[in-house]
């Protein structure tokens, strides 16, 4: 359980601040320095939002991989990996090589405490930032909930397409209005259609999905607990 009585420098008490209000907060901040005080904060919270809010992305993505890849041993990184719960749902379904990224040192220490991830390392994605892995080095890259404008935006895709070995896998969870933005912030989907076009990358799929289940007093429409996602699914086909 988490202690709600700790002082919060953001006002990230559930009694006054909930679940929805606090990725709110979030979603809004545009300062880098704030938002990763923020996050430090959040990973209190994390696994308590996530459950409060219906995230749906890990349960979904664990079926995905394993619709995929059948070898318990593939090398997967999860990436931008939070408090570690795919990481949790992964070892669940038998895979025993999974990696952890991610750019909050506190977020990553909870992801460490789970006891699931061969390896963690902290660092940020972006454009001309560079991931402390050598080229191909996974079977697998997922991204869940990662992908956005004021995030991780489409500029660190060409690195996160380097992680991934030919014939390897690039799976993400993302919002139905994310993959659809097509704005000088994010446009991951120009990304792909360059990448298809280049004979480099194949899209294998786009399944929809539930984002977040949602809570009781959450609108329909509501941008923020957004109900409609994608599981995105493509393979490398050369270098």
């Amino acid at each position: 359980m988490v202690d709600h009585t700790r002082e919060s420098e953001f006002g990230f008490h559930q009694s006054a601040c909930p679940a929805e209000e606090r990725l709110t907060a979030l979603i809004a901040c545009k300062d880098m320095e704030k938002e990763n005080k923020m996050y430090d904060e959040w990973a209190f919270y994390y696994d308590e939002d996530m459950k409060a809010l219906g995230f749906q992305g890990y349960g979904v993505m664990g079926k995905r991989i394993s619709e995929l890849i059948g070898n318990k041993n593939a090398k997967i990184l999860d990436i931008g990996c939070g408090t570690g719960l795919f990481g949790m749902e992964l070892h669940s379904l038998g895979y025993n090589n999974i990696h952890a990224a991610d750019g909050n040192p506190n977020i990553l220490e909870k992801s460490r405490e789970r006891g699931v991830y061969t390896e963690l390392k902290q660092f940020m994605l972006g454009s001309n930032l560079i991931a402390p892995y050598e080229d191909g080095a996974f079977d697998a890259v997922v991204a869940i909930a990662v992908l956005g404008p004021g995030a991780v935006d489409h500029t660190a895709m060409p690195e996160i397409s380097r992680l991934v070995a030919t014939g390897g896998y690039l799976i993400l969870f993302i919002r139905k209005s994310r993959l659809e933005m097509e704005t000088e912030r994010f446009n991951v989907k120009a990304v792909f259609e360059e990448w298809v076009a280049s004979g480099k990358w194949e899209r294998l799929s786009d399944i929809s999905s539930v984002y977040y289940a949602g809570t009781d007093g959450v609108d329909n429409d509501d941008r923020v607990v957004e109900r409609d996602g994608f599981i995105v699914t493509l393979r490398k086909l050369i270098n």
